[in-house]
């Protein structure tokens, strides 16, 4: 059981960091972004990047643990 809460613990964490990335790319201000709709497109893009990169880092910690459990 205690595998799952920490699994569910780096999901919402995980949603949380890119939730915020995309929130601050949105509210920031850019020269080739000045309507609303460009910045949440960026936004959005931004939180996508976020999440593909955290769930890239947590899948490598999984994997070395795992992988070193073994011996």
């Amino acid at each position: 059981m205690t595998n799952w809460a920490l699994i569910a613990l780096l999901c919402g964490i995980g949603f949380l960091l890119a939730l915020l990335a995309g929130v601050v790319s949105a509210a920031l201000p850019h020269p080739t972004a000045p309507h609303w709709p460009d910045r949440l497109r960026r936004g959005a893009a931004a939180s996508g990047i976020t999440l593909t990169l955290y769930i890239a880092l947590v899948g490598m910690v999984v994997g070395l643990v795992v992988g070193t459990r073994g011996n």
